[in-house]
């Protein structure tokens, strides 16, 4: 089953079974007495939501109260608040506090309220999954999906409905049936949700097909078509595999197998297009996770060839042995402007005689060693501020090489015994090159050296600034819960985004000036060394920002942005500063 979850996650279930069994056999509530999930009120709120959508800049909230107000019906707006419910049971990236605010004003507006006890009340407390940013920015489309799929399943007669439920591919052929299924993460939570065994916690299409890519060779050529299948053959395939049923494909070591995006969010490197080019420079301005992103990029290209060559039962077996292989295979080499041919293919160097020999550089070695292992399995190699070296000369004939795999060339000179040396590039090598924006641009990259590699920017990234700051919240420990701190560095991720947005836009400045989320997690320290015994607010107070960013702001980020505003007079850039940090500080607003 794929249940297993980091929080106790059994009320969330046993709301899905009400849910089942009250609305979607009967035409009762989830959360009251009476009818109320009847082909009637959901046409009206069909009619009212769906078929009459706002497109209007205000908030959610905003526009669906109005919506609502339009059927003049109080029992759709008990029904619209169970509606955005059972829209809320999954996710677990939006708040218990948010998702319990939401439905009582939605209840309000048709004359009711949230009772003490109700079911949701420990079905909030904690979610399944995260549903990722689109979830909540593709509010309306989600929920306007599951209105539609509730009006066409009430179509269906009392027989049909039970046994389409009893039956998890009968139910997912229900959901797949309304229109735009295909594009909606509320279908792969619906499924989850009705039917647990048979469906993976996963809400991402785009993850189960990375997931069923990766596992499928488990299945030795009879993997369903079907993803949600597939997915299910590999499930009991690694039960015996690895002897147990709690696992879960978010959780190592099997995400490390198939998540290729790290922590980036959607914004991931595109692995398909590197393993066809093997190069690729990750550009941006400093503190974006370059580097960062270039290891992870190296473990995710040699995991599944690890994966592969030492089989299932080896690979999930000796997770130490996987980890040195890992290490082994990743080689890391920082540039500078004194780093050159000489060191990285071949050069002349004095020999014990007093005469001179050449020997080779870093490259040749780094081949050499190569051939030594499985050719299956890659190595990467990666270039850290390439662009402070002269790359064209420190490459050499290594330039020509990145294109031409497999082929050798001849180098200059000849050793002691008139024999010359040759050098090729093997398939399994791949390069990534990191570069920082305010060192030197793309653009002043040699045309020839830049249509070798794929470029990829990494910009500021909210999900990562979250993502790290949990980690070392977590990994110092303490009395406070992430939990309770997670929508203050939501708002702190909003406010350097803002910060971002003025720094692209200043004159003084430009996009490539703009802050990295490194910068940014000495708040976690700052807040951790400023909380009281009994802290009510953390980063955030209503109207202003509190010590822990106002440290950030002065401690971290001033000092940088000082010296990259050097070169003005003192009042431009006093200015400047001034205007930047009344945009940090200024309290972000949470919408819906």
């Amino acid at each position: 089953m794929a249940i297993y979850s980091e929080y106790d996650t059994a009320p969330i279930y046993a709301a899905a079974k009400l849910f089942c069994e009250r609305c979607l056999i009967a035409d009762g509530s989830l959360l009251g007495d009476g009818p109320l999930w009847t082909p009637e009120n959901l046409r009206r709120l069909h009619d009212a939501f769906v078929k009459d959508p706002d497109e209007g800049d205000r908030s959610f909230t905003d526009k669906f109260r109005d919506q609502i107000a339009k059927a003049g019906e109080p029992s759709v707006a008990r029904l619209a608040a169970e509606v955005v419910a059972v829209h809320f049971l999954f996710p677990s990236n939006v708040g218990r506090d948010r998702k319990s605010a939401l439905v009582a004003e939605i209840l309000a507006w048709g004359g009711a309220t949230l009772t003490e006890g109700n079911v949701l009340e420990p079905a909030f407390l904690r979610g399944i999954g995260s549903g990722g940013q689109g979830y909540n920015a593709r509010r309306f489309l989600e929920i306007a999906f599951l209105i539609e799929f509730a009006l066409e399943w009430k179509q269906r007669p009392l027989a049909s409905r039970v046994s389409a439920l009893a039956d998890p591919w009968a139910f997912m052929a229900a959901v797949d049936a309304v229109e735009g299924a295909e594009t909606r993460q509320l279908r792969h939570m619906l499924v989850h949700l009705t039917h647990p065994e048979s469906f993976e916690r996963i809400a991402s299409r785009e993850h189960k097909r990375r997931v069923a890519a990766a596992f499928s060779s488990l299945l030795g050529g009879n993997a369903p078509d079907d993803v949600d299948r597939c997915l299910l053959a590999v499930r009991q395939v690694l039960e015996q595999l690895l002897g147990r049923k709690n696992f879960d494909f978010y959780w190592p070591p099997l995400v490390d197998v198939w998540n290729d995006q790290g922590d980036a969010g959607d914004a991931g490197i595109p692995l398909d297009a590197l393993r066809h080019k093997r190069q690729i420079v990750l550009y941006g301005p400093p503190g974006t996770g370059k580097t960062y992103r270039a290891k992870s990029i190296a473990e995710r290209l040699i995991r599944p060839a690890l994966l592969a060559a030492m089989g299932p039962h080896d690979y999930f077996g000796r997770q130490a042995e996987v980890a040195d292989g890992i290490q082994r295979r990743t080689h890391r080499l920082q540039l500078h402007p004194a780093y050159g041919y000489e060191d990285f293919i071949r050069g002349l160097h004095i020999d014990g005689r007093g005469g001179t020999e050449y020997r080779p550089g870093y490259l040749p070695r780094l081949v050499a060693e190569m051939g030594r292992d499985d050719p299956s399995i890659p190595h990467v190699l990666i270039l850290d501020e390439m662009n402070r070296a002269d790359l064209s000369r420190t490459l050499g004939e290594a330039f020509s090489l990145l294109e031409d795999r497999g082929q050798n060339i001849e180098l200059p000179g000849a050793g002691a015994d008139g024999r010359t040396t040759t050098l090729g590039i093997p398939e399994n090598l791949y390069v990534i090159g990191t570069m920082n924006l305010i060192d030197q641009s793309v653009e002043q990259m040699d045309f020839a050296l830049r249509r070798r590699f794929l470029w990829v920017r990494c910009s500021f990234d909210r999900v990562a600034l979250v993502s790290a700051s949990k980690a070392r919240w977590e990994r110092a420990g303490g009395r406070i819960a992430w939990e309770r701190v997670a929508s203050d560095f939501e708002r702190l991720a909003m406010a350097a985004e803002a910060l971002n947005r003025e720094i692209a836009d200043s004159p003084l400045l430009g996009s490539q000036y703009e802050i990295g989320h490194a910068y940014l997690l000495d708040a976690v320290s700052f807040l951790r060394e400023d909380m009281g015994p009994a802290p009510r607010t953390f980063l955030w107070a209503n109207d202003r920002a509190k010590r822990p960013v106002e440290q950030t702001w002065e401690l971290s980020l001033r000092p940088l942005l000082e010296e990259y505003l050097a070169g003005l007079d003192a009042r431009s850039r006093k200015s400047e500063l001034a205007k930047l940090q009344a945009v940090f500080l200024r309290p972000p607003v949470v919408s819906d």
